[in-house]
């Protein structure tokens, strides 16, 4: 894994349940669905949600347009 993109295991598991509400990796979801995806999760709360968002941006595996939250596509 790239050292740069390396992200907490928070943000991975909802990064997981994005990329599985999406459809898959390199596909979008409203920025509202993507936090009602996360919310819907027992794990997570309205802070957590929005935080992991940024983590996710900040690492790049997730990118936004206009109010898409789009996952970057991987090669795995």
């Amino acid at each position: 894994m790239n050292e740069g993109r390396r992200i907490s295991p928070f943000a991975e598991d909802t990064l997981a349940l994005l990329t599985e509400a999406a459809g898959g990796s390199g596909e979008k979801l409203a920025k509202d669905e993507a936090l009602e995806v996360i919310r819907a999760d027992e794990r997570f709360g309205e802070a957590d949600a929005q935080a992991a968002l940024t983590e996710l941006e900040s690492r790049g595996h997730i990118y936004y347009v206009d109010e898409t939250v789009r996952i970057t596509p991987t090669d795995e």
